[in-house]
């Protein structure tokens, strides 16, 4: 079995709320290539960028960072 990264943890949650890459890069004030980098575990995001992305979408910020850091 996989083990799970920030990037699919990313990537899953943004499909279970319905948005697309580039509306989520809207929401965040971003481009939807780093959405894409950071679903993809090119690019980690910054913490204040993955707090808004934990808000976003509905994820526990202190888990999601532990993965970030792993």
């Amino acid at each position: 079995m996989a083990k799970m990264t920030l990037g699919k943890r990313l990537w899953e949650a943004r499909l279970r709320k319905g948005f697309s890459r580039q509306s989520l890069a809207d929401h965040l004030t971003v481009s939807a290539a780093s959405i894409y980098l950071w679903e993809t575990d090119r690019s980690v995001p910054r913490d204040g960028n993955l707090s808004a992305i934990c808000k976003a979408l509905g994820l526990p910020i202190r888990a999601t960072k532990a993965l970030a850091a792993a």
